[in-house]
């Protein structure tokens, strides 16, 4: 899967999107990601499939009735898991594809299920539009201590940035990503998006406990009788994934807004032992 960002010249995807939407879509979801330096992103979701809507209730933050009676969205995003790119004719490497118009205002996503799309979506433009205005977007989680003391943890996916966030002396300010201000640091999101291979409640009791109704599974295998989840199985795939509301973690700050970083961690799982978990 690539993220591409280019003009949609000669392409007839975005063309077959609008129409493919007009006749079938079952989901218009209105969105906000809120930026704490009092500058508002409206983002419209447009989905094929009611649990992407879903997934997008939970990660993105929700307007005020107020916003919404004046809502006009700066983006749109498309997601359209069952219209396939034609390689050959639309200028693409796979049928999955993730097409970013930053002139029209537009992206599309296609071919692919995965609702983790979505949200790098928008994060690609965040790091596109916030340099700009002097913020720092980072792929990284953070929480804050009880004398205002905020860490950051940075890593690749699975390096246990959720994971290390959700701790139950500290109050979670986000677990993916964040904006770094000359105020301090803000949480994008209004939800978590926690990698779910091999969880257990002895090892993650807060995102075993968030794990309830309103929070979606991703690619996690359900015994055909019990429907019960069996977080030790990847036969789909190690990329398992949970998204719930950041409100279902009982020490979360909300709104999520912290003071400059103290402490910044590098996460690595490097297999080879080259690199250390943690280094000072």
């Amino acid at each position: 899967m690539r993220s591409m960002s280019y003009p949609l010249k000669n392409s007839g995807i975005f063309n077959v999107r609008n129409v493919f939407y007009n006749v079938v879509v079952p989901e218009l979801f209105e969105h906000a990601l809120e930026k704490k330096e009092g500058v508002l992103l409206a983002v419209r979701f447009i989905n094929e499939y009611a649990y992407a809507s879903v997934f997008v209730d939970n990660m993105f933050l929700e307007p005020t009735p107020e916003e919404l009676e004046h809502f006009v969205p700066e983006f749109t995003v498309i997601c359209a898991p069952r219209f396939k790119a034609n390689p050959a004719q639309d200028g693409v490497r796979s049928e999955a594809f993730v097409i970013i118009n930053f002139t029209e205002k537009k992206v599309i996503i296609g071919g692919t299920s995965y609702c983790g799309e979505i949200k790098k979506a928008i994060f690609t433009v965040m790091n596109y539009i916030l340099p700009g205005k002097g913020i720092l977007p980072m792929h990284c989680s953070a929480n804050v201590g009880e004398r205002g003391d905020v860490a950051i943890f940075f890593g690749l996916s699975g390096t246990g940035k959720t994971s290390l966030s959700a701790d139950v002396t500290r109050s979670l300010i986000g677990d993916d990503e964040h904006g770094w201000s000359d105020h301090g640091v803000f949480n994008f999101e209004g939800g978590c998006y926690a990698k779910s291979i091999f969880l257990s409640h002895q090892k993650e009791p807060q995102i075993w406990d968030a794990i309830r109704y309103g929070a979606i599974m991703e690619n996690l295998y359900l015994d055909p009788e019990t429907r019960v989840p069996d977080y030790h199985d990847g036969r789909y795939t190690e990329n398992t994934r949970v998204s719930y509301p950041i409100e279902f973690i009982p020490n979360a700050q909300i709104p999520g807004i912290g003071g400059h970083p103290e402490v910044v961690i590098f996460l690595t799982a490097d297999a080879f032992g080259v690199m250390p978990p943690i280094t000072k």
